[in-house]
């Protein structure tokens, strides 16, 4: 027959490893958690960052359109100018 202190100890140690691994398990899914928080997170930094830098294209091509229409129109009215300039015979 066994010694009672032995059968005690081997409870106790066997307790011991089934809180420890329960503990252990706990802290994995937390950290599973947490870590699919920051991750949901990233991606909706990155799809912010996406969307401003499709935003911004846009808008540089919009500003594009207008420094090129006003290059023409400055190319215009220099030749105008001109123009004006040659007919009143004051020709720079």
């Amino acid at each position: 027959m066994l010694n009672p202190v032995s059968i005690i100890t081997a409870i106790v140690g066997i307790i011991g490893c089934v809180i420890g691994v329960a503990t252990f398990c706990s802290a994995q899914i937390t950290k599973a958690k947490q870590d699919g928080v920051l991750i949901e997170k990233v991606d909706q930094c990155v799809r912010g960052i996406n969307e401003i830098k499709k935003d911004m294209k846009e808008k540089n091509k919009e500003i594009d359109l207008v420094i090129d229409q006003h290059t023409t129109d400055i190319v215009e009215l220099k030749s105008q100018v001109k123009t004006i300039f040659k007919m009143l015979g004051k020709e720079n």
